[in-house]
């Protein structure tokens, strides 16, 4: 309900089309919500569920209050009402392939652990910047606000236990695929198949499945976003937006901030990219226009700035580019994650558009968007510390949309043109099938035998005893323990430097090093969770832990695969 009332706040291109108003709608309530959510938290209101609901009420009334009131309702035509049973086929297929990977519990992955905590530590303590007492022996909750207060918001409505939005990440991928259909069907309006094509190939592209798998749950909430972001920005370089749009955009532009700073630089060098295309080629109202956008963004969020600046101050630095050597990007890899389809549409599309001299401006936003994250997959060659594979899941996001106009452009509207873009999407789903399947396998730590396992430990932990994990099963733990966890991450895995010198103190103690039998006897270590087979950085299983054993010890700590336990009769994990 909120988006559709801040539907006035909306591009004029996309409040001009029904159905692409609908779409882009529920993300813009997102950021909308979130924002006040965070401002309310800093300010010192408590969250719970009253300020929960007048927060939703407040955004519901300003969205009345901005509304225009000069524009009729459009009529919902036949062909409206079968554009929008595609785009529920779409969504559908999506959410089918979605549920191979997370159709069941536990969900695979690590990271999801993590943000049903913190939802947790939200109800309970009704703020946003409170301390996580688990994770690494106590230390703040440096996550990205927007998700987690959203999380936590609907625990506070819902009063369900905190588990039952683990599977909430599908949400958000229906999110980005609405968002691209809304840019592409509000820019290019004389074709509607073309917007549903994109969409399509979103929903289908095998890397939308492997965000899925590592549970990349903010990063997944900031590309629906960083999609209506280049919807903003392909009506900018068309006409100057109103004080609606603006608003809109600024609004975008702090949700992004909120939800993922990696994005919002992303987003940031995209902005910065088109309006200067757009100044370069006669346009100069885009920069005068984008400048507003960022100063409202600043005053709308400065309850999120405030946030994110408390947040970075303890985040003891960052961590050097060598840190991040194990994340380059492998082009097989990549393009097998994108389907060599998609990636053959958009670099055959890109030419195509140049040479016919078809690449209109608003196309420049996706184009700005794959350009930014190419340059991003290889700035280590100049030494900027990155996760630099991950730029892989924005690109989809680039080339759906370039693929389908230029297949529209150079194709021109034929039963030949509908037939291509239906084998494609066919092709890709192929591959993604199997993909979902992999992924889900890959990423699944958490198996029925390692659950009892680790029942069994729990049932033997002291209060506020210390485990140490290894990097598979650091979140998780944590989660299911609630215990002070000692996790054996890698520096890829760490964005606050503050949290390295833990880290390593976990590696000595399961590589038994004599600094490491130091510190298991100085924090009382005397379990440890391992699966073995959890690859390190470079993709290898890990040794097995070199110190204790996998039956008891008196005075010592013990270990053992997690997966092997309960099988094999070890009575520890």
């Amino acid at each position: 309900m909120p988006g559709f009332a801040l539907c006035g706040l909306l591009p004029a291109p996309i409040r001009a089309i029904p159905l692409a108003r609908w779409a882009a709608a529920p993300i813009l309530g997102f950021t909308a919500v979130t924002t006040l959510l965070i401002t309310v938290s800093w300010i010192g209101i408590p969250l719970g569920g009253l300020s929960v609901r007048l927060v939703l009420l407040a955004v519901v009334l300003a969205g009345i209050a901005t509304w225009p009131r000069d524009v009729p309702p459009a009529p919902f035509t036949r062909a409206d009402a079968a554009e929008a049973g595609g785009l529920l086929a779409i969504l559908a297929g999506g959410v089918a392939l979605a549920l191979i990977v997370v159709g069941e519990r536990p969900v695979p992955g690590n990271d999801w652990a993590k943000y049903l905590l913190y939802a947790d530590e939200i109800r309970r303590h009704g703020e946003l910047l409170i301390d996580n007492p688990f994770w690494m022996l106590g230390v703040p909750f440096r996550e990205d606000p927007a998700v987690p207060a959203a999380y936590g918001s609907v625990l506070l409505l819902a009063r369900v236990p905190a588990g039952a939005i683990a599977q909430g990440i599908l949400v958000f991928g229906v999110l980005q695929a609405l968002a691209v259909f809304a840019y592409v069907r509000a820019s290019w309006p004389e074709r509607r198949g073309t917007a549903l094509l994109a969409a399509a190939l979103l929903a289908a592209v095998p890397a939308s499945q492997d965000i899925l798998g590592w549970h990349g749950l903010a990063n997944l909430a900031a590309l629906g976003l960083l999609g209506l972001l280049l919807a903003y920005l392909a009506a900018l370089t068309t006409a100057p937006p109103d004080g609606r749009a603006t608003v809109g955009l600024a609004l975008v532009l702090v949700g992004l901030l909120a939800t993922h700073r990696l994005t919002a630089v992303i987003a940031g060098m995209v902005l910065v990219t088109v309006v200067a295309v757009a100044w370069l080629t006669g346009r100069r109202f885009a920069v005068g226009a984008a400048a507003r956008a960022i100063g409202l963004s600043v005053l709308l969020g400065i309850g999120v700035l405030a946030d994110v600046y408390a947040r970075q101050k303890t985040f003891g630095g960052t961590l050097p580019a060598t840190a991040y050597d194990n994340t380059r990007v492998n082009l097989e890899l990549a393009v097998r994650d994108l389907s060599w389809v998609l990636t053959g549409a958009t670099v055959v599309g890109l030419i195509g558009l140049a040479v016919t001299r078809r690449l209109d401006r608003a196309l420049w936003p996706a184009v700005a968007l794959f350009a930014v994250c190419c340059a991003l997959g290889y700035s280590y060659v100049i030494d900027v510390p990155l996760y630099y594979a991950r730029v892989i899941f924005y690109l989809p996001l680039a080339m759906a949309p370039i693929a389908a106009v230029a297949a529209w452009k150079l194709l021109r509207p034929s039963p030949v043109a509908a037939i291509a873009g239906v084998a494609a999407i066919a092709v890709i789903v192929a591959g993604s099938i199997p993909q979902a399947r992999t992924v889900q396998e890959y990423y699944g730590f958490a198996s029925p035998v390692a659950l009892r396992g680790l029942d069994a430990l729990d049932a033997k932990l002291r209060p506020g005893e210390i485990v140490v994990t290894d990097r598979c099963w650091s979140f998780l733990s944590t989660w299911l323990l609630r215990t002070r966890t000692l996790p054996a991450l890698e520096p890829q895995d760490i964005q606050p430097k503050a949290e390295l010198v833990r880290a390593r103190q976990a590696r000595a103690i399961l590589n038994g090093t004599p600094e490491g039998r130091r510190l298991a006897r100085r924090f009382g270590v005397r379990y440890a969770i391992v699966d073995p087979t959890c690859p390190d950085a470079g993709g290898a299983p890990y040794p097995r832990p070199r110190a204790g054993s996998r039956s008891s010890r008196a005075g010592g700590w013990r270990s053992c695969g997690c997966r092997s336990c309960a099988s094999s009769g070890d009575d520890v994990v």
